[in-house]
């Protein structure tokens, strides 16, 4: 699926990274730790911006490293594994 958008948290180290996708399907996809061992998570959502809502709750959420956006050109396709878990959309809560 085509690829909107995606982060990571500078981090290299096999625990300590972190991915966030976001692709065309508003769906967002969430990594930590390695291609290999990583723990994936899955969210749909009806619009860009409810996911980009979440996106940002992601992100900002306490952790190892900065968050960056990655040039789209060059962002690898989201994890297509079934080990993650899948859920209903999560909706950021208004402060």
């Amino acid at each position: 699926m085509k690829v909107l958008a995606r982060w990571w948290n500078g981090v290299w180290g096999r625990l300590a990274r972190r991915d966030v996708w976001l692709t065309v399907s508003y769906r967002v996809t969430a990594r930590d730790g390695d291609s290999e061992t990583g723990n994936v998570l899955r969210w749909d959502f009806d619009s860009e911006d409810d996911a980009r809502a979440m996106i940002e709750r992601l992100t900002s959420a306490p952790g190892p490293g900065e968050w960056r956006e990655m040039d789209p050109a060059r962002a690898a396709d989201a994890p297509n594994s079934d080990r993650g878990q899948s859920g209903s959309p999560v909706r950021a809560r208004p402060n």
